[in-house]
């Protein structure tokens, strides 16, 4: 019958899920589809209008770049531009690029060599070069003396007679480069004769007065006095800065030499600043580094898409490393090609930082594009991370073809919030429908199986129960019979027949007392009639007229009442049946133990019953479960009863407004707690 009624339960759980569940799945998955594929549907829509909008900025970007470059050049171009003087030539395309914020480095090439910024040290420059803005007297006396005593020091070793010779020439009145550089003939004849003071005082005025020229290899007399004299760190570090910043017009040779000369005069153990990495000036893409790393790179990837004519702008992109550029070049007129007969070309690379934060906005503004437009390198990002899926990516042909333009929709465009609210409230109420299928799956399972196992209890409750009353009636009948036969059996003997006959009959009582009381509470029918008394003097009468029981099995009972209870509502026979159902478990676990303790006292404003054993004890994770009707510990199911008399027990105190506790530990014995509250 219990397997017949577990199958009809699990059907009814099957019937459950392929009525109700199954449907309701499949319709909410269609309804997911088809909101999935109007949203792809969308989705698409939006991406192609993104793409649009951003072929149209990637036009307008591309017309504005070329001619803000186009100006960029024209003015440059009209320059005065004489590579004999690069200091002069910076300073002018500088004044260009602070108009034209386009500009980042300028360049000029002269078949194909990059002779702005200067890669390679300038060839050694004569002296004539310097004395042609002389007058005749001085260029021809500063001129036989300078010649005098290079051959005196360097040819014949007569570093005296040379050092006379170049001070005299210091003595002329002449322009500032030529007496620096009789000055340094004569600091160097010093240090020849070892006279390092006068020698350091040479350097000195060198490097106060004549600092910023340079001497005939073009080297400023800064760096080479200052490296002459014992460099302090204050002195070491204002040069290096001096150096990279570009306070001289030197060759990237030069500027390498130097770097590597600062850095390794430092003394031991002295930090030194590294050099600054191109693009950590004021302005990243301009500063005096940056130009040389880009004219490297510029020599290196520049292929002149000829044939080009003067005043003609042409564009030209390349990457090197990590780096893109953008370059814009002209080709110069022949008056302006510093003498040569080579063409000569003159450019600069755009300013990219500029190009995204200042001309980007300007342009998505002219054109109406409320979408959002960030420039990203082409293909490092689809390496980096996945593409988001509303997001155009437009490549920009004409100008920057390095990088390409991602379009995304602004933040709160409606129709697209709205698709994905749709999605969101219908996926949501569809979770939500889920999540009560499952929980009415798993109610329904709870509920079966809550019913199956109740359902076994009471079976086995009713099995536990007829084998109860089978024994005593089993015990009654024999010695009743055994009465009848009207044998001669001795008067003790005799006793001992009716004895036991009254101990099964007492037995008997109590469970069907147990078996109708539970009856009763299962139909809501049972009721107590709680009124105010002692009770001490309820559960003294219980304790008498079980203490006879105990004893006859062997048992002592110590029971204790404590002085002046404060009397409590209660029902005498209810007490009565909790006290016993409690006594008669402490017989049924007491183990070896033959000692059982029944305790009343007063305890803040409550009265406590208690009963003890020294017995087997219960487990704590039992120890809640044990007052739950059928229920019994596994491992003590040997030892006979039905689970039922600790559950009457809490029924009990429950209508009394009390509470039943327990305190327990294996092998120790339990103590059970009956507390009732005190009348008011």
């Amino acid at each position: 019958m219990a397997a017949l009624r577990h199958i009809l339960y699990r059907r009814a759980i099957l019937v459950y899920v392929l009525a109700i569940v199954a449907p309701t799945l499949v319709v909410l998955y269609l309804g997911l589809k088809s909101l999935q594929r109007q949203h792809d549907a969308i989705d698409a829509l939006l991406v192609s209008n993104l793409r649009l909008s951003g072929e149209k900025l990637a036009g307008e970007l591309q017309q504005q770049t070329g001619q803000l470059a186009g100006r960029c050049l024209r003015e440059a171009a009209g320059l005065d531009l004489d590579l004999e003087h690069p200091r002069q030539v910076r300073a002018q395309l500088e004044g260009v690029r602070e108009r034209h914020p386009i500009a980042g480095c300028f360049f000029l090439l002269e078949g194909g060599a990059v002779r702005y910024p200067l890669l390679r040290t300038p060839v050694r420059r004569q002296l004539e070069a310097h004395l042609a803005s002389e007058t005749a007297a001085n260029r021809q006396k500063y001129a036989a003396l300078f010649r005098d005593g290079e051959n005196l020091e360097l040819r014949l070793g007569a570093p005296e007679q040379a050092m006379a010779a170049y001070r005299r020439g210091y003595e002329l009145a002449l322009s500032a480069p030529l007496k620096a550089l009789a000055l340094s003939r004569v600091a160097r004849c010093l240090k020849k004769l070892n006279r390092a003071k006068a020698a350091e005082q040479a350097y000195r005025t060198l490097l106060e007065q004549y600092a910023d020229e340079c001497d005939l290899a073009g080297r400023p007399y800064a760096l080479t006095a200052g490296l002459e004299l014992v460099p302090t760190p204050a002195r070491r570090a204002q040069l290096y800065r001096d150096l990279v910043r570009g306070r001289w017009e030197l060759s990237a040779e030069q500027v390498d030499y130097y770097a590597s000369i600062l850095r390794d005069a430092a003394p031991a153990g002295e930090a030194t600043a590294p050099l600054p990495r191109p693009g950590q000036g004021r302005d990243p893409e301009a500063d005096y580094l940056t130009c040389f790393q880009f004219a490297r790179a510029l020599e290196n990837a520049f292929r002149h898409q000829g044939p080009l004519r003067p005043g003609q702008v042409q564009a030209y992109a390349f990457t090197e490393g990590d780096a893109g550029y953008q370059l814009y070049y002209t080709l110069l007129p022949p008056h302006q090609g510093a003498g040569s007969k080579r063409d000569t070309l003159l450019g600069f690379s755009v300013r990219l930082k500029w190009w995204k934060e200042q001309l980007l906005p300007e342009c998505r503004a002219g054109s109406g594009i409320k979408d959002e437009v960030r420039p990203v390198w082409k293909g490092w990002e689809a390496a980096a991370a996945r593409q988001p899926a509303l997001e155009a990516r437009v490549a920009l042909q004409g100008v920057l073809p390095f990088l390409e333009l991602a379009v995304r929709p602004a933040s709160g465009t409606v129709w697209a919030g709205r698709a994905r609210r749709d999605l969101l409230i219908y996926s949501g109420a569809t979770l939500l429908i889920l999540g009560l299928l499952v929980m009415g799956v798993l109610l329904l399972t709870r509920d079966v199986s809550r019913e199956m196992r109740l359902n076994q209890l009471r079976a086995d409750f009713v099995s536990r129960v007829s084998h109860e009353l089978k024994t005593p009636l089993t015990l009654i009948r024999l010695y009743g019979e055994t009465l009848l036969e009207g044998g001669s059996f001795p008067e003790e003997e005799r006793r001992g027949f009716y004895q036991i006959i009254t101990r099964e009959s007492e037995r008997l009582t109590h469970l069907i007392d147990k078996v109708l009381t539970f009856a009763r509470i299962e139909r809501g029918q049972k009721q107590y009639q709680l009124r105010e008394g002692d009770l001490g003097a309820a559960v003294a009468r219980t304790v008498e007229v079980y203490a006879r029981y105990l004893r006859r099995r062997g048992f002592t009972l110590s029971a204790n009442s404590a002085a002046g209870l404060p009397p409590v509502r209660f029902d005498p026979d209810g007490v009565s049946q909790a006290l016993l159902n409690l006594l008669d478990n402490a017989v049924k676990y007491s183990g070896e133990s033959r000692l059982v303790g029944v305790h009343l006292r007063a305890e803040n404003s409550k009265v406590i019953l208690e009963v003890e054993d020294h017995g087997v004890g219960i487990a704590p994770s039992e120890q809640e479960r044990i007052f739950q009707q059928f229920y019994r510990v596994p491992a003590d199911e040997t030892r006979g009863g039905y689970g039922l008399g600790l559950f009457l027990v809490r029924h009990i105190m429950e209508a009394h407004g009390g509470s039943v506790e327990v305190d327990s530990e294996c092998g120790r014995g339990s103590r059970f707690r009956l507390v009732f509250p005190a009348a008011a």
